[in-house]
């Protein structure tokens, strides 16, 4: 395997705005899906992201790796997962991306889901995720469809500067929404820093 690790697309890259494929069944096992599976961990944990996206690397195929949200460690790898929404009320959480540099936001989704999709062997993976772990979860996700966090944004108040973010604490109670400035900020930024 080369660990030379594609440079991230960023916002803006017309790519990253478009659905991905699914990835075929029979290629699951091929050394060169496995390849690239070891590249994403490698972007992973180079980057010290909680999630990477095969599309945030130029492969604009239907998989992702995620760090487990139960706190465990693992890694995760997703491959054509399927999501539905079990509550719809929304979570909201402050957000950042490897693909959207400097920026972060603060975000709603849905509370609670279930996911269907293949582990990095092709083997069935399913599971209930809520409320962070969801929230983390579907960002990933969304790369998969196309979309970026600013896009899900309910507001444009809703984003911030990184540098911006770190100093909430002089924020009026409700800026830029209620809740906001107490908000958890649960997603890494690159280098693993909030």
């Amino acid at each position: 395997m080369s660990d030379e690790l594609p440079e991230v697309l960023t916002l803006g890259h017309p790519q990253l705005a478009q659905p991905s494929v699914p990835v075929d069944r029979e290629d699951i096992k091929t050394a060169s899906f496995q390849d690239q599976l070891n590249l994403l961990e490698l972007g992973l944990k180079r980057y010290g992201a909680n999630g990477i996206a095969a599309p945030q690397l130029g492969w604009f195929q239907r998989f992702f790796l995620m760090r487990d949200p139960s706190g465990s460690g693992a890694l995760v790898y997703w491959i054509n997962p399927e999501l539905e929404i079990l509550d719809s009320a929304l979570v909201w959480y402050w957000e950042g991306c490897l693909s959207v540099p400097g920026l972060k936001a603060y975000v709603g989704r849905p509370r609670a889901i279930k996911v269907d999709g293949f582990d990095r062997y092709g083997n069935p993976l399913n599971r209930e995720f809520r409320d962070w772990e969801a929230h983390l979860y579907q960002h990933e996700h969304d790369h998969l469809d196309g979309i970026l966090f600013p896009y899900r944004v309910a507001d444009p108040r809703h984003m911030v500067t990184a540098d911006e973010l770190k100093q909430r604490n002089r924020w009026p109670d409700n800026w830029p929404a209620t809740g906001a400035r107490e908000a958890p900020i649960r997603v890494l930024n690159p280098g693993g820093h909030e």
